[in-house]
């Protein structure tokens, strides 16, 4: 694989690169356990391997562009796997890695995203108006959001509700989903303790101009959206932030699960993608899905981040995968229906695409979901 070395600003990045895109599972594609490779692979060095062949490398699909980051955070180093051409649509379930994490004077590029097997597929297609499906597969179900916030002092604790969509039924649907507290700073904020938002979100870069551009990213400052609909099982969480000690502790705690439903998404849900199904199922599917207005004939990077339910490890338990993604000259789509509004800034400063440069931010503060935030990545 070539080398590439660039300047990209102040300080020193380590960058390991991009994976090609692969469906999770199967050969070439990251794995952390042989439980999460396809029948007759196994996992070599956090790689699906065939254990007849040994072969570990995918086989190209053709269907995005994949390349060094480009953060503007640092000088680095880093493999590439050889660009291809992206061509309108994205056929099956195709995952791209994001290229993170890795140093910079930027410290969400460093944060660790230690589930992301979780997300099994991403499928956008459209033009003017496109649909992106994410399919999720784990042993617990998805996080929807924080349904309550218990602040401890030492007077005494207070707990603030907010609305996350319930769970009538296992499996069951909902539209424009409640996914609890989306502020994104303070005692009430719907982020872990790394800056991730809690509910499923969606992150896009359009790259038609800049094969390279990442500014969308989570990494790199970029709006979440919330899902227009979701399906399967899901649960909610509770979020403490103990005052009581210096400095605080904010700590994240899930539900209960409820009954598994395996990959049965309910009514009105798309069709699992045959190669999904035939993958490790670990008893809790959904699908999540976006509605966007986008531009027909352009390159988009789509970027999709989700909490997984048991949120056990320092910073949170939250996957992230990728999919480059060239819209359909389609026009004749009609408008989509209105979609819920990316969090607002509530006074403080926004960042990022149309607005000030994610390196601006005041000092103590940095660039994360649009907004120039303060507080500490744990």
């Amino acid at each position: 694989m070539p080398t590439t070395a660039g300047t990209l600003g102040g300080g020193t990045t380590t960058n390991p690169g991009t994976a090609g895109s692969c469906v999770i599972g199967t050969v070439g594609c990251t794995c952390a356990s042989s439980a999460l490779c396809a029948l007759g692979l196994a996992c070599k060095n956090a790689v699906c391997c065939d254990t007849t062949t040994g072969s570990c490398t995918a086989s190209s699909t053709g269907t995005g562009t994949t390349k060094d980051p480009k953060p503007g955070n640092g000088t680095g180093t880093g493999t590439t796997t050889p660009v291809t051409v992206c061509t309108p649509g994205v056929t099956g379930p195709v995952i791209t890695d994001c290229g993170y994490p890795y140093a910079s004077n930027n410290p969400l590029t460093n944060v660790v995203f230690n589930e992301s097997e979780v997300l099994r597929g991403i499928e956008p297609s459209g033009g003017s108006v496109a649909t992106v499906r994410l399919f999720y597969n784990d042993e617990h179900a998805l996080t929807m959001g924080v349904r309550s916030v218990v602040v401890k002092t030492a007077a005494g604790s207070t707990s603030t509700d907010f609305p996350v969509s319930q769970l009538p039924a296992v499996p069951s649907n909902v539209s424009y989903p409640a996914t609890g507290t989306n502020s994104l700073f303070g005692d009430n904020s719907g982020l872990d303790q790394s800056m991730r938002p809690m509910w499923p979100v969606l992150y896009i870069t359009d790259t038609t101009s800049d094969p390279e551009s990442r500014v969308g990213d989570w990494q790199q400052g970029g709006k979440p959206f919330t899902p227009n609909a979701v399906f399967g099982t899901w649960k909610a969480a509770i979020r403490t932030v103990d005052k009581t000690v210096t400095p605080n502790l904010v700590t994240i705690t899930p539900d209960a699960d409820p009954a598994k439903n395996v990959w049965d998404l309910g009514p009105n849900a798309d069709p699992v993608p045959t190669a999904l199904v035939s993958n490790k199922n670990e008893g809790y599917g959904a699908e999540v899905k976006w509605d966007l207005a986008l531009v027909p004939g352009h390159n988009y990077r789509v970027q999709v981040i989700v909490h997984d339910g048991d949120q056990n490890k320092v910073g949170g338990d939250t996957g992230e995968a990728c999919v480059n993604f060239c819209t359909s000259n389609d026009t004749s789509t009609p408008p989509p229906p209105t979609t819920t509004p990316p969090p607002q800034c509530e006074g403080n400063i926004p960042c990022g695409p149309g607005w000030i440069d994610p390196l601006l931010c005041p000092s103590g503060t940095l660039c994360a979901n649009g907004c120039c935030l303060s507080g500490e990545i744990g």
